[in-house]
């Protein structure tokens, strides 16, 4: 009974400050789109925005078959730091995303530094980078409404009539 409170208590002290800090956000659009944004490797730079450059930060996006996740390694230099995972829900005419970001390092520094203010710090960023995620589909979205309109209003080629003549060139 010991041996088993023991690798309890082993196991809550490993695992302490190792949970993922994670931001969810409703957005008005498909999850097809919004797969499709959040897998593009150039859109990833939003992640890292907000580091120091001096730390070369780099995004890079996981393959996965799946339709609902999409995971991205972070580094700085060549040390991965965070594993950032998409979770897409499809809702009725939204889709719900869940990002999901968990430290890859298990030192104490990295454990204080989630407990004061980098918890909150990410949290934020999170936060930043779904807004940024929505207001992406939505220019997306007026984008596609445009190419529609436009396709709807596009003027017509001149009517001919049994002479070949365009109708315009008759009345004038």
């Amino acid at each position: 009974m010991i041996e088993l409170t023991l690798l309890t208590l082993l196991h809550r002290l490993m695992n302490w400050g190792r949970a993922p800090v994670i931001a969810t956000r409703a957005i008005v659009a498909d999850a097809a789109t919004l797969l499709a944004l959040v897998s593009d490797p150039a859109c990833q730079w939003r992640i890292v925005e907000g580091v120091s450059p001096l730390l070369h930060p780099h995004a890079h996006v996981e393959q996965s078959h799946s339709t609902r996740l999409v995971s991205v390694r972070v580094q700085l230099g060549r040390r991965d730091v965070l594993w950032v995972t998409w979770i897409l829900t499809p809702r009725r005419g939204t889709t719900e995303v869940d990002l999901a970001a968990q430290l890859h390092s298990r030192s104490l520094a990295a454990r204080l530094v989630l407990l004061f203010g980098g918890r909150r710090w990410l949290r934020h960023r999170l936060e930043h980078t779904l807004g940024m995620l929505a207001s992406l589909a939505h220019c997306a979205a007026e984008d596609l409404d445009d190419v529609e309109r436009d396709a709807e209003t596009a003027p017509r080629p001149a009517e001919r009539d049994s002479s070949g003549a365009a109708a315009a060139h008759r009345s004038a």
